[in-house]
């Protein structure tokens, strides 16, 4: 596959991850569990194209970062197996089954991070904060939620639950808004290949 190529559809994987993460509101295990997992993996393929359309100017750390990112389901899935042989069920009903949706939170830092050394690279051609804007939301909410669920032994918070919905939903459109721009940077790529 072609840069431009790897650039577009990684674009179209960002928008489709958002997709995918919006179901995590949707309340029913069944749903939010496997729309965890394929956003994280979206998730990943995007920041391969943002790595592929930016790494060279966003420095070694930015690099880094987004290699994370796209690390995250990998590391997702060691947490999820190490937890079936170290936790136990008590455990898990306490508060530990918030790490079932660690995946997303993992991805998404590598994001937030990549766009901190983009905020002074300025590796893009336009919207530099665009990548803190759209990876910040979710690992920020998913660390103060999990914190209150393990330290409440499992109790969901309920009257947070508007801002969370108003933080996933601001999560969703700046996602679907990086993906547009790499779909829209991916012809230049190609005028440069």
């Amino acid at each position: 596959m072609s840069k431009p190529e790897l650039i577009k559809k990684s674009g179209w994987a960002f928008i489709a991850g958002a997709f995918a993460f919006i179901t995590i509101l949707s309340g029913s295990d069944p749903i939010a569990i496997p729309g965890s997992v394929v956003s994280a993996i979206l998730l990943a393929v995007g920041m391969s194209g943002l790595r592929t359309a930016y790494s060279e100017r966003a420095g070694s750390f930015g690099r880094s970062m987004l290699l994370l990112g796209m690390l995250g389901p990998i590391l997702w899935i060691i947490v999820i197996a190490s937890m079936a042989i170290t936790v136990t069920e008590t455990q898990v009903t306490e508060g530990l089954w918030v790490l079932i949706f660690v995946g997303p939170a993992i991805s998404l830092l590598g994001l937030t991070l990549f766009g901190l050394a983009a905020l002074r690279s300025k590796p893009m051609s336009r919207l530099n904060g665009l990548p803190v804007l759209a990876g910040i939301w979710y690992p920020a909410t998913y660390i103060l939620f999990s914190v209150y669920d393990i330290s409440h032994k499992g109790a969901f918070p309920d009257q947070y639950l508007p801002a969370l919905v108003f933080m996933a939903v601001i999560q969703f459109l700046a996602l679907c808004i990086l993906g547009f721009v790499l779909i829209n940077d991916s012809p230049k790529e190609l005028a440069t290949a």
